[in-house]
C-alpha cells in the first residue's frame, strides 16, 4: 500500500488490464498470487534497474526488465515523491516475449495492446508532452531528436532483449528505423498527466507501428517526458504487446498506415555574387603653375 499512489493507473500486461486504482492494482495482483498456492511466492530476479529524478528532485522515472517466474518482463514506472515517501503514481508493464514468438503470433492476429480499452484522459498539464507525442506518431524524427540528446535516454522494445540506452546507441537504433520508413497509426485513446511538481509527463496510448518490409504491429506506447524549459522533450519511451486469443488484433489490420513523411528537397545551389567592377580612378589634370 505505502508504495502505490491513489488513484494509480497501471496497464498491461495483459489485453484486459487497465486499472485505475490502486484498489484494483492490489486485487488483480493479489489474485495472481494467490493463484501461485499458499505456501509459494513468485519468483522474482531484477535486471538492470535504473531511476532517474527530475531536476527538481520531487518525481522520477524507472524502468526495469525482470523476470517473473521465469517469464521475462518489462515496466516503466513514474515515480512522485510526497513527505520523503517515493510513491508510484502511474506504470505500463509487459510480457516481452522472443521476436520469433511475437512473428508467429503475428500471423495469427494474436498481438494486441496491452490494456487495449485504455483510458480517454489527459490533464490540462498534459496537453503540451501529448502536442509532441502526437508529432513523433508520424514524424519519427521528433522523438529520435529528443532521445538522442540525453544520456540517460532509454528505449525499451517489445521483444526479449530488445534495449537500447544512451545516445549513440538510440541514433543507431533511430537511423535504422528512419531508414525503413517507420511510423505510427493511433489504436485507440490517448491517457497523459503530469507528476505533482510539474516536471515530468507520461503520455500513453495504444498504436499500429508500420515499416516497410514489416507486417504491422499493434502495440501500447508509454512515453516519459520531462519538461525543458516551455518544451516538453521525450526521455524514455517503452513498446509493449500482448499475447492474446488468435484473431484478437484482427480489428487492427483495418488501420491504414499513415503516408510515409516525404524527403524535403535539398535547397537550391546559392548563387555566387559576382565581384563588383572596381571604380575607375577620376582622371586629374595638373594646374599649370603661374610664372
Amino acid at each position: 500500500m505505502a508504495l502505490l499512489a491513489e488513484p494509480l493507473i497501471v496497464f498491461g500486461p495483459r489485453k484486459t488490464d487497465v486499472l485505475a486504482t490502486r484498489s484494483d492494482t492490489l486485487v488483480a495482483l493479489k489474485t495472481r498470487i494467490d493463484a501461485l498456492g499458499k505456501d509459494k511466492k513468485p519468483n522474482l530476479k531484477t535486471g538492470d534497474l535504473e531511476v532517474v529524478a527530475s531536476p527538481g528532485g520531487l518525481s522520477a522515472w524507472a524502468v526495469d526488465v525482470v523476470e517473473v517466474e521465469g517469464e521475462p518482463m518489462a515496466a516503466t514506472m513514474i515515480l512522485s515523491n510526497a513527505d520523503d515517501i517515493w510513491v508510484v503514481v502511474a506504470a505500463g508493464v509487459a510480457h516481452t516475449p522472443p521476436m520469433r514468438s511475437v512473428r508467429s503470433e503475428l500471423k495469427k492476429d494474436a498481438i494486441v495492446p496491452p490494456g487495449m480499452k485504455g483510458i480517454a484522459k489527459v490533464t490540462d498539464s498534459a496537453e503540451g508532452a501529448v502536442d509532441r507525442f502526437k508529432k513523433g506518431l508520424g514524424d519519427l524524427d521528433v522523438w529520435g531528436d529528443d532521445l538522442a540528446s540525453r544520456s540517460e535516454s532509454i528505449v525499451i522494445g517489445p521483444s526479449e532483449g530488445d534495449v537500447t540506452k544512451g545516445k549513440k546507441d538510440i541514433a543507431k537504433l533511430w537511423k535504422k528505423r528512419t531508414k525503413a520508413n517507420m511510423r505510427h497509426a493511433s489504436a485507440g485513446e490517448i491517457t497523459a498527466a503530469t507528476t505533482p511538481d510539474g516536471q515530468l509527463a507520461w503520455v500513453t496510448a495504444p498504436v499500429v507501428r508500420f515499416a516497410d518490409d514489416e507486417d504491422p504491429l499493434p502495440l501500447r506506447l508509454f512515453g516519459v517526458f520531462e519538461k525543458s524549459g516551455g518544451d516538453w522533450k521525450l526521455i524514455a519511451l517503452q513498446e509493449s504487446l500482448a499475447l492474446d486469443e488468435p484473431g484478437a488484433g484482427a480489428e487492427l489490420k483495418k488501420i491504414a498506415a499513415p503516408a510515409v513523411k516525404a524527403e524535403e528537397p535539398p535547397p537550391p545551389p546559392k548563387k555566387e555574387d559576382k565581384p563588383k567592377a572596381k571604380a575607375k580612378p577620376k582622371a586629374t589634370t595638373k594646374k599649370k603653375k603661374k610664372k
